[in-house]
């Protein structure tokens, strides 16, 4: 896997110049998983970030004993793991690989020294995680208010 080619995908790394992708890229690990294979489960400490250079990553919220909700579908070029990432906690959530994955996988701790080696570039990514974050926020802020909407509507009739 090439993982410059791979990092230049990616939005969150948009407008790096070429050293600044190299040094990322060094500290880029890459990882494979197969089919159906977890890649972290919800409630473990992995503050890391994972760039999916290939395949597809379902991410599932634990609802109750046994249940679980998919979130969402992460595919080539996106990336999760970043409030963990963020926040340096364990995962709200699990990710399984639905398909053969290949991903790159970026260590809070190394991020750090990089970051404090090159703080602009630290900044740069580090706002648009939370650019990212955000769009989160609001599309579950919409969910919500939709959400509210039906069982309000719902429970007027």
């Amino acid at each position: 896997m090439e993982k410059i080619a791979v990092l230049k995908t990616v939005s969150l790394f948009s407008g790096l110049d070429p050293q600044t992708l190299e040094q990322l890229a060094s500290i880029a690990e890459p990882r494979s998983f197969a089919a159906g294979q977890p890649i972290y489960a919800e409630g473990e400490a992995d503050a890391a970030i994972f760039i999916v250079a290939s395949g597809t990553v379902r991410i599932d919220k634990q609802v109750s004993a046994g249940q679980q909700q998919t979130l969402a579908q992460v595919k080539e070029a996106e990336f999760f793991g970043h409030m963990s990432f963020v926040l340096g906690g364990a995962h709200s959530v699990s990710a399984e690989a639905v398909s053969d994955v290949a991903v790159l996988m970026i260590r809070r701790t190394e991020f750090d020294r990089l970051a404090a080696r090159n703080p602009t570039v630290g900044y740069r990514i580090m706002l648009h995680m939370a650019e990212q974050l955000a769009k989160m926020l609001r599309d579950m802020d919409e969910k919500f208010v939709e959400l509210v909407g039906y069982v309000y509507g719902r429970g007027k009739k």
